[in-house]
């Protein structure tokens, strides 16, 4: 009977086995996942890490580069300011180049207040004179001339009256020291001391300069006397500074008398700043009137 109960006994083990085998089986299978997962975790947690890293890396190389981007950006707007500025410099440079040389081919006399101021000597004469289409002038047997770089100025205003139907014509335009010294002296002749409120000495003739014009009308005969009632007067004082001609010697000036024929060119931008402020060339400080010498012979 014990020899039975311990044969059972040992076929319940033997019965146990595979059930044994089998839990056993399962906990080391579970236990080689297990540790292939601790493994594996162990692994990607270190990849992560390696990742995390480099992630840091490259933000820090991200953030260097970023930073030596506005730095470089900074350089470059300097250098353009720069760039900019010595761009400027070289016009400006350039600007005043071009007006030292403009200014060096245009005669300095042109705009100096010569009635008993400035002084021309006799060898004094425009650089290049032209001769007046007899078409404007009064006496068409006499030869007048002009300063040639003026005429061009001067026919456009004779143009331009001869539309509004003026008729104005020239009597008198350029003249030597010379000639200027003859008729002065047939004046002193004729009126005198007298003569010194009408006629300027040699060397202070505004003629002598070839920029200067009396005017007449077939109307009054040629004469200057008079002139100022004529409608041709009345159209030069609002026409004349258009094309860079100013009355030298109004009703207010202290050289000479009223000569309402006498016009005088001064250059657009000065004649259209003294019709417009209502002043006379006279009146204005010669350093003044100088800085319009690089602006005569402009157009506008």
């Amino acid at each position: 009977m014990i020899f039975l109960s311990q044969d059972i006994t040992f076929k319940k083990i033997l019965a146990s086995i595979p059930i044994i085998i089998v839990i056993g089986g399962g906990c080391y299978l579970y236990y080689r996942l297990y540790s292939k997962f601790i493994e594996s975790a162990s692994s990607y947690k270190n990849i992560i890490l390696q990742l995390k890293q480099q992630v840091s890396i490259l933000e820090n190389s991200l953030a260097s580069s970023t930073q030596n981007n506005i730095n470089l950006t900074s350089i470059l707007t300097e250098e353009q300011k720069k760039s900019i500025a010595f761009s400027n410099n070289i016009q400006q440079i350039q600007g005043t180049v071009d007006s030292l040389v403009k200014l060096s081919k245009t005669d300095p006399e042109f705009l100096k207040k010569y009635s008993k101021v400035y002084f021309l000597n006799e060898n004094y004469a425009p650089a290049k004179i032209t001769e007046i289409d007899k078409t404007y002038l009064f006496d068409k047997t006499r030869q007048l001339s002009l300063d040639a770089s003026v005429w061009p100025f001067m026919q456009k205003l004779l143009q331009a009256s001869d539309s509004d139907g003026m008729q104005i014509k020239i009597a008198s335009a350029y003249r030597s020291f010379g000639e200027q010294s003859s008729l002065k002296n047939s004046y002193k002749i004729t009126y005198g001391t007298g003569s010194n409120k009408f006629s300027a000495d040699q060397g202070y003739s505004e003629h002598q300069l070839g920029t200067t014009i009396d005017f007449t009308t077939l109307k009054i005969g040629g004469a200057l006397l008079g002139f100022e009632k004529t409608h041709a007067f009345t159209w030069l004082q609002g026409n004349a500074y258009k094309h860079g001609f100013i009355l030298s010697y109004p009703k207010t000036n202290v050289y000479y008398q009223f000569e309402p024929w006498h016009w005088r060119f001064v250059g657009i931008s000065l004649a259209t700043s003294l019709h417009n402020n209502g002043k006379n060339f006279y009146d204005l400080d010669q350093r003044a009137i100088d800085l319009y010498l690089i602006s005569i012979f402009d157009e506008q």
